[in-house]
């Protein structure tokens, strides 16, 4: 006895790609839609540009002021 397996519509790459577009031109992340029984839901994962720490280069330091120089007494 064989079980009979409900028909399932293909999906057509034709709407998934424009669905793709979608997102792309819109910026956002994800995307879902219903026809009947088919559900599509298209979403991109975004990246985040990696973090560069960078060390603070130390500072030379200024030389202290000379103290002023006194006059010669008379």
């Amino acid at each position: 006895m064989t079980t009979a397996k409900p028909s399932v519509d293909p999906i057509d790459p034709k709407l998934v790609r424009k669905l793709a577009d979608i997102l792309k031109e819109t910026e956002l992340t994800e995307i879902e839609v219903e026809q009947g029984d088919l559900k599509i839901r298209v979403a991109r994962q975004l990246t985040a540009a990696p973090v560069s720490n960078y060390a603070v280069a130390p500072q030379a330091y200024a030389p202290a002021p000379a103290a002023p120089v006194a006059a010669p007494a008379a």
